[in-house]
């Protein structure tokens, strides 16, 4: 709300056209942007990029941490084999989804308890994720949500509403006269309010799009609501309040979680 007010006070007594301006040119490029639905969720969403660009994207970022943790990857061992294991289950069931992806997975001796899915299928998972992991399932519950990242094309969305802000803002600062540091906090302020919660809106589809997907592959979904309750645990007194956070908090996303399992028991097969 203090941001749409400062945005205001810019604005009062200054030529109005700018901004009309600004929302019928954002309207067009989105109403020519390329338009789908996420998997799973069934949202609409409009993104610019193709999946090859994607994929590039994401080889070159891979790439990049390959060279810079060389001495650190894992190549063997039974963290090596249950991180192959797992990840090729949910792979599997993402290429239904993303058929054109090339998925790839490494292993790398981190402490710090994360794992990522690049743009295009490209896996990374630190050693540190597996203590709170603890199973199979755990696992699958982390790499079901990473992957669920990669085939809603969350980073492909967010460069296209990125850009339609910037072209938004410079419409709005060619017709109104701001100078260059008015100029950068109307940018500032038209993200501002939109940015978090739209990235905690993807943060909580990948929740619901990854417990679907390891359900798909065989893994008890219950399984992810005792993950999520271990990473509350783990992140207890660390994590940062919700409202400036782009992840849900742990305990909100239990509930959610659980919200979502009657969809996902549905799905679930035990493998054999």
């Amino acid at each position: 709300m203090s941001a749409a007010k400062t945005v205001l006070a810019f604005l009062v007594g200054r030529p109005l056209i700018a901004i009309v301006i600004a929302a019928v040119v954002v309207g067009v490029l989105v109403l020519h942007s390329h338009r789908q639905r996420t998997p799973v969720t069934n949202r609409v969403q409009h993104v610019a990029l193709t999946d090859a660009q994607q994929m590039q994207l994401g080889s070159q970022q891979y790439a990049k941490t390959l060279r810079e943790d060389r001495a650190s990857i894992v190549s063997k061992g039974p963290q090596y084999a249950e991180v192959q294991r797992v990840a090729r289950r949910i792979e599997a069931v993402a290429s239904r989804d993303k058929p054109n992806f090339v998925w790839r997975v490494t292993l790398i001796r981190k402490k710090e308890a994360n794992a990522y899915c690049l743009p295009g299928g490209k896996i990374v998972v630190f050693t540190g994720i597996l203590p709170v992991t603890e199973n199979d399932a755990g696992l699958a519950t982390v790499l079901g949500h990473e992957v669920a990242h990669a085939t809603a094309e969350h980073v492909a969305e967010r460069i296209e509403r990125e850009h339609l802000t910037e072209v938004a803002a410079a419409i709005i600062a060619g017709g109104v006269a701001f100078t260059p540091g008015q100029y950068a906090r109307v940018i500032a302020l038209l993200g501002v309010g939109s940015g978090l919660p739209f990235s905690r809106s993807q943060e909580s589809e990948a929740d619901h799009i990854g417990l679907v997907y390891m359900a798909r592959a065989g893994y008890d979904p219950r399984q992810a609501v005792a993950f999520w309750k271990r990473m509350q645990r783990a992140s207890k007194g660390h994590e940062p309040p919700e409202f400036l956070s782009d992840h849900p908090s742990d305990a909100h996303r239990v509930e959610r979680v659980e919200g979502w399992l009657p969809q996902a028991e549905r799905q679930y097969r035990p493998h054999t």
